[in-house]
């Protein structure tokens, strides 16, 4: 299958989603998203695959969603945006029967925060980092944040971060609980593949009870804060303060 956005690779049971756009600091568009879907359902009905690593290509994970290819002139209707490329997405990787690591490259920004705390497993390079510009461009966070960030990290610390537009280094990522391990920006991608190895290793099912399991304890209201996210997006688009933001941000 040929895909715009992403590469594919697999070997053995471990399968390697990168984001291939590392001009745009893998920037997701809604062919990126779509992409990625198509992946997960072309690795869903293979059996030999057991576990998947999603990481970015070049120096980033993501830079969010690339508001380049927002037309301003045309209105900016996020809502929909979210409803038929990113929530389904998310909605993906949460319920899917793979265990999915997300191996955090580099800058994490927006949306791409959402995707890699939707894995099961998050490993970061020391010189990664977390970031939620929403509320400077007069909109609201995104891609599942308002519901990982603080379930993991508490209300104190995702208001602050989403409010205040901090960068969150790895290490500071890790003491909050949103990252798993930080290891070299070197050997990232060897840790992601070791971990996704030893998962591979496991009794398929017991591992994805597991993560059903867990997921279902604690992430009950996936659906209704997405939605919401979604609603909220809608009435925040095409404001002045979001095309004034916005026209500043992509310059």
């Amino acid at each position: 299958m040929k895909y715009q956005d992403i590469t594919v690779e697999t070997d053995g049971p471990v399968a390697t989603l990168t984001v291939n756009r590392p001009d745009k600091l893998n920037a997701m568009r809604n062919e990126t998203a779509d992409d990625l879907r198509a992946a997960f359902a072309a690795l869903e009905g293979d059996d030999t695959i057991r576990a998947v690593v999603m990481t970015g290509a070049g120096r980033a994970f993501g830079a969010g969603y690339d508001l380049s290819t927002v037309d301003l002139d045309e209105g900016c209707e996020l809502g929909p945006v979210l409803e038929n490329h990113f929530n389904p997405l998310v909605r993906t990787i949460r319920r899917s029967r793979l265990i999915v690591i997300s191996a955090v490259n580099g800058p994490c920004a927006g949306v791409n925060v959402g995707l890699a705390l939707a894995a099961d497993i998050v490993l970061a390079a020391d010189n990664a980092f977390f970031y939620e510009p929403f509320a400077g461009i007069a909109l609201v966070p995104d891609g599942g944040n308002t519901l990982f960030i603080p379930r993991v990290a508490g209300r104190v610390r995702a208001l602050s971060m989403m409010l205040l537009g901090e960068k969150i280094a790895a290490a500071q990522a890790r003491e909050w609980g949103l990252v798993w391990a930080v290891h070299p920006a070197e050997s990232l991608l060897a840790e992601a593949r070791a971990a996704a190895d030893r998962i591979a290793a496991l009794p398929p099912l017991a591992a994805q009870r597991t993560k059903q399991l867990v997921t279902a304890a604690t992430e009950d209201a996936l659906d209704t804060q997405l939605d919401l996210e979604r609603d909220y997006q809608a009435e925040l688009s095409g404001t002045p303060e979001m095309i004034a933001a916005m026209s500043k941000f992509v310059g």
